[in-house]
């Protein structure tokens, strides 16, 4: 008989081994764990820990947005610990120079952006904690972290799920024929045109496209026409640029076409119907998409100011049932009772987005079993988004037909079209 993968023990005992691996390695390291296992928990018991030996100690709590601020604020001073520890938001601790005995970094993998990754300077610390629900950043940044504070213990969603510290949740990838497809495909061969005259080189277009854009340009230019003469250069630069350009409005147009399509929101209000006895939350890549799903949800974003989200949150969570349409803004930190169904209309490649995703709905509350269903729209290159954000085996793929039978009950049948393999990052 084969051996399980874990060993079976209770969320308790798995925070107390994540507080152990980093007094271990010296009190420095990021845990890992998934969204509903306890992080903030286990940065209290090693915040704890520290003080409980070193009372003198100053701890500061770096965090994304005031959200979490406030959250971190009401955890330490129900713990009794407001006079050592200090939380700040990360875009004041980068103006800034702070002095500290413990740094702890909630949500670390944001602070590897190249525009708050001088938290590491502008902060003295002696002992580092850091606290995600994904590690790995898609733009390969997280090797910045793996200095600085490397990874010294993970819990998956897996494990999660086994041990029975995450509700039960089936993810569906809902995969959907669109009509004008058509269009979506001239797109695609444009925007392979242009892409060719780069010789498929991302960093080359990106480039032209960037704040020294001019001189990169005129330096691809003198590379692409060595020997030309006045004219011939002045020409391939205008070239060069066309390309660039266009590159770039061909890519918002396919982003636009994939994240607005009509025929998300005909299913998103499908799924809503069937579920009207469940607390739903909605993911969209913009707030006219979120907008447009309506069926009675209120829209929380960053268009609206911070009381206005919060008396929105609070609303919804105060609620049994409804809908909540959000936008980027609920991808990280947002703790709502109840949320059972989550309807992704806009993805990217981030496999950080997507776990955070689904751990809004699969937070730990009795028999709960939650569900994932994400619109992805076949022939795009939204196929491709889906299959490099996704961290689990346990997907099932299902067309309309299918998800007309899970929302009735019933088991779909398997999913046996092949999916589009893309080859290129958009």
């Amino acid at each position: 008989m084969q051996e399980p993968i874990f060993k079976k023990m209770s969320r308790d005992e798995r925070q107390e081994e994540c507080r152990r691996k980093w007094i271990l390695n010296k009190c420095k390291g990021t845990i890992v764990a998934s969204t509903g296992f306890g992080k903030t928990r286990v940065g209290l018991n090693c915040i704890k820990t520290v003080l409980d030996k070193y009372p003198e100690l100053k701890v500061i709590i770096i965090v994304p947005t005031t959200a979490l601020r406030e959250q971190w604020y009401s955890i330490i001073d129900s713990n009794g610990l407001s006079l050592s520890c200090e939380v700040i938001v990360v875009n004041t601790a980068i103006k800034n120079n702070f002095k500290c005995d413990v740094l702890v970094i909630d949500e670390i993998h944001r602070v590897a952006a190249d525009t708050l990754r001088h938290v590491f300077e502008t902060v003295g610390y002696r002992y580092i904690l850091g606290l995600t629900a994904t590690f790995e950043r898609l733009d390969g940044k997280h090797v910045l972290l793996k200095k600085y504070c490397p990874v010294i213990d993970e819990i998956t969603l897996l494990e999660a799920q086994f041990q029975g510290w995450i509700s039960d949740y089936k993810e569906y990838q809902v995969i959907l024929d669109v009509e004008n497809i058509s269009e979506y495909k001239e797109l695609e061969k444009e925007y392979t045109e242009h892409f060719e005259f780069f010789n498929f080189d991302w960093n080359r277009v990106m480039h032209c496209i960037g704040k020294d854009g001019f001189r990169f340009r005129a330096a691809l230019r003198d590379q692409m026409c060595p020997n030309g003469t006045p004219e011939q250069k002045k020409e391939m630069f205008k070239q060069i640029t066309y390309h660039a350009t266009a590159f770039m409005r061909v890519i918002h147009a396919r982003k636009d076409f994939i994240n607005n399509h009509p025929k998300k929101i005909e299913i998103a209000r499908k799924i809503i119907n069937a579920r009207q006895s469940s607390k739903i939350i909605t993911f969209s890549n913009n707030i006219k998409m979120a907008e447009s799903i309506g069926m009675g949800g209120k829209v929380f974003s960053g268009k609206d100011s911070k009381k206005k989200g919060r008396m929105t949150i609070e609303e919804f969570s105060s609620l049994s049932g409804g809908v909540l349409h959000t936008v980027r803004k609920a991808d990280e930190g947002l703790d709502v009772p109840g949320l059972s169904v989550a309807i992704i209309l806009g993805l990217d490649s981030s496999k950080i987005r997507k776990t955070q995703r689904i751990g809004r709905v699969a937070r730990k509350e009795g028999n709960k079993q939650a569900e994932i269903f994400t619109l992805v729209i076949d022939q795009t290159v939204e196929c491709d988004w889906f299959r490099k954000s996704n961290n689990s085996d346990n997907i099932i793929t299902i067309d309309e037909q299918g998800l007309e039978d899970v929302l009735a009950g019933r088991t779909p049948k398997p999913y046996t079209k092949k999916i589009k393999d893309f080859t290129f990052r958009y």
